[in-house]
């Protein structure tokens, strides 16, 4: 008898699907893990697509922070895998990325509709954000533990830098600083301010410029621990992105939080990387050349 429960234990650890731990962030409107809009982000939509397109794997999932996000896939947490990662060669070192997950605007910056308008940094083509993020006068609000383009990042640390560090979540409006003049700009994903504005109890009539020197349009990855359960989860990711691009339901979620206006604006990009973004490798995602 003991001898054939351990045979049975041996079957079934043989057959045993590997495990997939998909790690998940407070980061709406991508992942909203709270609220009246709980489980609607854009990740979460695209999340239960590409699940139900892996059997062959088992799913859970686990929210942490975004530092601890980070700290994750520095450590051996086999099958580890998040979604809607931007590319950089640092982060290269230390997981996989699959082929293109989903595109979206890229960080712009968003204020009170006419606050700012006649601003010296807003130029024609976008906002100098050096000159905006150095005038004493104004004060700027960014989100900490992420990745940005490379003309933003000496100015997060600059000693004379008007931008200030906020953890946005589902209780730090960022919209709210704006509304309550607390700050004056934010630097954010149009998507994100659009959400965090349908929170507050009257809604504010915002603004939204692109940054000069940064692209107008992020692309992002799936990216999974580099051991051999995370490497054969996006040996497996990368068979199914290329199908699940094709699909309205899929294209649907992906732009689920953007506004009329962004979605004008990446429509023809859309377009064109829909058909080209499965050749693509990845790469800083301020260098995408999304014909703009």
């Amino acid at each position: 008898m003991l001898l054939r429960c351990l045979l049975l234990l041996l079957a079934s650890s043989a057959y045993a699907k590997p495990q997939l731990t998909w790690l998940q962030t407070d980061w709406p409107p991508h992942q909203i893990v709270s609220g009246p809009f709980q489980g609607q982000g854009t990740f979460d939509l695209l999340q239960q697509q590409i699940v139900a397109a892996l059997p062959q794997f088992s799913h859970q999932s686990r929210l942490v922070s975004l530092a601890r996000l980070e700290q994750i896939f520095q450590q051996p947490n086999a099958g580890s895998c998040a979604l809607g990662t931007l590319y950089s060669e640092e982060r290269a070192q230390n997981r996989f990325f699959s082929v293109p997950m989903a595109v979206g605007p890229a960080v712009a910056v968003g204020y009170i509709a006419g606050k700012l308008t006649t601003h010296p940094a807003m130029q024609p083509e976008g906002v100098d954000i050096r000159m905006l993020a150095l005038d004493k006068t104004i004060r700027g609000a960014f989100q900490p533990n992420r990745l940005y383009p490379a003309v933003i990042v000496p100015l997060l640390q600059h000693p004379d830098s008007n931008l200030s560090s906020h953890a946005f979540t589902s209780e730090i409006n960022a919209a709210g600083l704006l509304a309550g003049n607390r700050v004056d700009y934010v630097v954010e994903y149009p998507e994100r301010m659009q959400y965090y504005n349908q929170l507050l109890p009257e809604t504010a009539v915002l603004e939204h410029r692109a940054i000069v020197g940064a692209n107008v349009a992020s692309v992002s990855y799936i990216t999974c621990s580099q051991d051999s359960i995370g490497q054969a989860a996006i040996e497996a990711i990368d068979q199914v992105l290329p199908v699940l691009w094709q699909s309205t339901e899929y294209l649907q979620a992906m732009q689920r939080w953007l506004d009329s206006s962004a979605q004008r604006r990446l429509s023809t990009d859309l377009q064109q990387l829909q058909q080209t973004l499965m050749q693509l490798k990845p790469r800083p995602h301020n260098a995408v050349n999304t014909g703009n």
